[in-house]
């Protein structure tokens, strides 16, 4: 199955090893949604745009990122792959650009 990642899951990311064993498909952009950051990355539906790294993974990759991203409150949506968005509202700063890579993660 496909997932998308927009934030720590990311390559170069503190939680990126999660994704050993995933077949990195590309980076694309989802139109829809919004980022903010609030110490993590939340995706938000919206009018903007959110730069993602596509994956295909295994049933256990994929159960081990949902188990992690449900009990922190994100919920899976699926599309054309699997995006876990915050359903709770705008949490945080807005990331203008979409783009994870824009964010300072001192600190992390």
């Amino acid at each position: 199955m496909r997932i998308a990642v927009y934030g720590t899951l990311r390559r170069g990311k503190p939680l990126h090893w999660y994704l050993e064993g995933a077949r990195f498909l590309g980076e694309d952009w989802i139109m829809g949604y919004e980022l903010y950051f609030d110490g993590l990355p939340y995706a938000v539906k919206g009018e903007g745009k959110l730069k993602v790294e596509v994956y295909e993974v295994t049933d256990e990759i994929f159960e081990g990122i949902n188990r992690m991203e449900t009990n922190a409150g994100y919920r899976p949506v699926e599309g054309r792959a699997f995006l876990w968005e915050w359903p709770h509202g705008p949490r945080g700063e807005k990331v203008e650009s979409g783009d994870f890579d824009d964010v300072d993660l001192e600190g992390w």
